[in-house]
């Protein structure tokens, strides 16, 4: 499977409790979050999208927008909505607030290989990056009825897959100081992304 064919959904529908307000559209450096993910992204896949509840909102970054077709599950409502939208067997997903995220990163995720795996997913700082993985048809058809009546979560949802990690030493390789895992969920995470942008 060509790795670049790949659909790649971008995750903006978190709720933003911490930020106070919608993170996919604070800026860094004078550009959206998203704007930056979006950037790394379509250097990788020739089918990007966008999963957001507001689409309307999303309509000037020249991608495809789609709602949850069943909310109510966190990022899992997205992720089932990229696969139904889609047809594709395989799907990545990124959340929109990691905005320092490379084509490095992600392209190192999209060739891993799954050996039979549900997901192949970065292992960072002792938990698992399930925001920025690629995932399986199969592990969603498994979950399918629970899914339809939106009674799991994304956690027990992920934890009941075949996975297989990507370590830290495997990303330092293209990602030295893991920037691509930082994620801006608070004001005072938005001056440590600003201090790690490129220069």
């Amino acid at each position: 499977m060509n790795a670049s064919n790949t659909p790649i959904a971008i995750l903006a529908g978190g709720k933003s409790r911490r930020m106070g307000r919608d993170k996919a559209f604070v800026e860094l450096d004078g550009t959206p979050m998203i704007q930056w993910v979006i950037t790394a992204v379509k250097e990788c896949s020739v089918n990007p999208l966008i999963i957001a509840n507001e689409p309307d909102r999303y309509g000037g970054f020249g991608l495809p927008v789609y709602p949850d077709i069943v909310p109510g599950m966190g990022p899992l409502s997205g992720l089932h909505t990229a696969f139904s939208v889609t047809g594709a067997d395989r799907v990545m997903i990124v959340s929109c607030d990691s905005p320092l995220v490379t084509p490095d990163v992600i392209n190192l995720i999209l060739n891993y290989q799954f050996n039979g795996a549900e997901a192949v997913i970065p292992f960072v700082d002792g938990r698992e990056q399930g925001l920025m993985a690629v995932y399986a048809r199969s592990g969603i058809e498994r979950f399918a009825d629970r899914i339809a009546s939106a009674s799991i979560m994304f956690d027990e949802f992920r934890l009941g897959l075949n996975r297989i990690f990507i370590t830290e030493d495997e990303l330092r390789k293209v990602d030295p100081f893991l920037l691509a895992f930082l994620n801006v969920n608070t004001p005072e995470d938005i001056d440590a992304a600003v201090r790690s942008l490129p220069k």
